[in-house]
């Protein structure tokens, strides 16, 4: 996929919820699930929209799926990781290396989004399902 092509998927990327430039705060630190401040570790892809170019940053210590979309504010603070980038990037066009698979990525955010809510729906029932028996007992 060229680093031009905004997939439909990603257009999310380009809502007003994303407007705040000055904002450089990172969407991981702020959603992180271990409620720690995170560094970014690597950039897994870029693509262009109508707002500016978008980073996927993995974050140190978290799972690829944790990574999140960033503008480029973030790598004010982490330079060194834009400059990996630009290396990979060249070892990309060159056939060295394979760019990640964005559909797979985002499908697979998805499942485990759909799964995390399964699992928090059934603690749910299941917490209700035991007061109902306590209350049943006594």
């Amino acid at each position: 996929m060229a680093a031009n092509d905004v997939p439909q998927f990603l257009n999310y990327l380009e809502d007003d919820i994303y407007e705040s430039t000055n904002d450089v705060e990172s969407i991981a630190s702020r959603e992180s699930d271990d409620n720690q401040d995170h560094s970014a570790e690597r950039v897994l892809a870029q693509v262009k929209g109508r707002t500016g170019t978008w980073y996927l940053v993995k974050w140190k210590d978290c799972p690829v799926i944790r990574s999140s979309w960033e503008g480029e504010d973030i790598f004010e603070n982490y330079p060194w990781v834009l400059d990996a980038w630009y290396i990979e990037q060249q070892r990309q066009a060159e056939g060295l290396s394979k760019p990640l698979d964005l559909v797979a990525f985002d499908e697979a955010v998805f499942d485990a989004d759909v799964a995390q809510s399964r699992r928090r729906a059934l603690r749910r029932l299941k917490r209700r399902l035991n007061r109902v028996l306590s209350i049943a007992a006594n």
